[in-house]
C-alpha cells in the first residue's frame, strides 16, 4: 500500500491535470502543420484529457493489477474513442507517448527522491504499454502505408505483412525473431529550433543509419514521425540488444543541426519469448519502449527482463 505522504506529489499532479491536459493539447497543436490544424480532434482533447489523465493517475497509485489490453478500463475506452475518430491510430500512438513524456516530466518535478521515481516512472511504463494495446488491432487492422516517403523505408503495411510471414515461419519451422520498437528522442527540439525541413533530413540520417547498421537479412521501418521499427530474423531478444546498443552509438555519431542532439529508446521483443503474434509483439516491445524512455533512453526488453544503459537507479521489478 502507498501511505498517504509517499502519494502527496501524486494528488498534487491530480489536481494539476487540466493544466497537464492543455500542455498536451498545445504541445499536439504546435507540432501539427497549420494546414492540418482544422483536422485535430481538439473538442475530444479539451474534453477527455483532464479524465484521462486522472484515470492514469489513478493506475498509477493502485494496487491492483493493470487490466489486461482490451478490457474496458476508463482510459483505455476514452483512447479507443479517439483511435476511432478523425485521428488515425498511428496518430494516436505519437500522441500517447507525447503525454507520457509530459507525465515523466511532471513526475521527475514533483518526486525528488532518487528511488520512488524510479518506481513510479517503470509505473507509468506498464500503464502506457498496456494502453498502447487498445491501438495493436487497429493499426494492424488498418494496414497503414506500404513505403514511407520521406525515408524509402517500409511503411506501418509492409511492417505487417513482415510480422504475418515470420509468425508463420516460427509456427511451421520453429524459426525465432526479434521485433526492435524505436523511438527517436529530441526530433521535436530539432523542428523548434531548425525548422520541420531539418527534421526532416535527421530522420532521412537516421534511416540512413539503420540501413546501414542492420544485417541484410533484418528490415527496417518507419512508423509514425520518430517511430521505427527493425525485425531481426533468426534473433532472440538477448541477441538484438547488441544491435540496439549498436545503432544507439551509431545514431551518437550523426551529424545534427546546430547543438540539438537526438537519441534512441528501443523496446525488445521476441517470438516466441514474449509473443506468438503479430499484435502481441508489437504491444511488447512498445511497453519496453516507454519503459526505456522513462529510464532517460537507453534499451529495455519486454517483459520486466532488463534495462539499460539509462538512469542506474530504474531497474524493472
Amino acid at each position: 500500500m502507498h501511505s498517504p505522504s509517499s502519494d502527496a506529489p501524486l494528488a498534487r499532479l491530480e489536481q494539476d491535470r487540466d493544466e497537464l491536459a492543455k500542455s498536451w493539447l498545445q504541445g499536439i497543436i504546435d507540432r501539427t502543420p497549420l494546414e492540418q490544424v482544422g483536422g485535430l480532434p481538439v473538442d475530444w482533447i479539451a474534453r477527455e484529457a483532464p479524465a484521462l489523465i486522472g484515470d492514469i493517475l489513478g493506475e498509477l497509485t493502485g494496487t491492483a493489477p493493470l487490466t489486461e489490453p482490451g478490457t474496458a478500463s476508463a482510459a483505455q475506452t476514452r483512447l479507443a474513442e479517439l483511435s476511432s475518430g478523425r485521428s488515425p491510430p498511428a496518430a494516436v500512438h505519437r500522441d500517447l507517448a507525447a503525454l507520457q513524456a509530459l507525465l515523466i516530466d511532471a513526475l521527475r518535478r514533483e518526486i525528488h527522491e532518487r528511488e520512488r521515481f524510479a518506481r513510479a516512472a517503470q509505473r507509468l511504463a506498464e500503464i502506457f504499454g498496456s494502453m498502447q494495446a487498445t491501438l495493436g488491432e487497429s493499426m494492424l487492422g488498418e494496414g497503414g502505408a506500404r513505403r514511407d516517403e520521406l525515408t524509402g523505408l517500409g511503411g506501418a503495411g509492409e511492417l505487417h505483412e513482415c510480422l504475418r510471414r515470420l509468425v508463420a515461419g516460427y509456427e511451421r519451422y520453429g524459426h525465432p525473431f526479434a521485433v526492435l520498437s524505436i523511438d527517436i528522442e529530441g526530433l521535436g527540439r530539432v523542428n523548434e529550433a531548425h525548422g520541420r525541413e531539418a527534421g526532416d533530413r535527421m530522420l532521412e540520417a537516421v534511416a540512413a543509419t539503420l540501413v546501414r547498421e542492420i544485417r541484410t537479412v533484418d528490415y527496417a521501418f518507419r512508423l509514425t514521425d520518430d517511430d521505427f521499427c527493425v525485425i531481426a530474423p533468426h534473433h532472440s531478444a538477448s541477441g538484438a540488444r547488441s544491435l540496439a546498443e549498436r545503432l544507439r552509438g551509431s545514431l551518437d555519431g550523426s551529424p545534427s543541426p546546430g547543438s540539438a542532439r537526438v537519441s534512441l529508446a528501443v523496446g525488445i521483443a521476441s517470438c516466441p519469448d514474449h509473443a506468438e503474434s503479430a499484435v502481441r509483439l508489437l504491444d511488447a516491445a512498445q511497453e519496453a519502449t516507454y519503459a526505456a524512455k522513462a529510464s532517460g533512453g537507453g534499451v529495455a526488453i519486454a517483459n520486466g527482463i532488463s534495462i539499460s544503459p539509462g538512469d542506474p537507479s530504474v531497474r524493472n521489478p
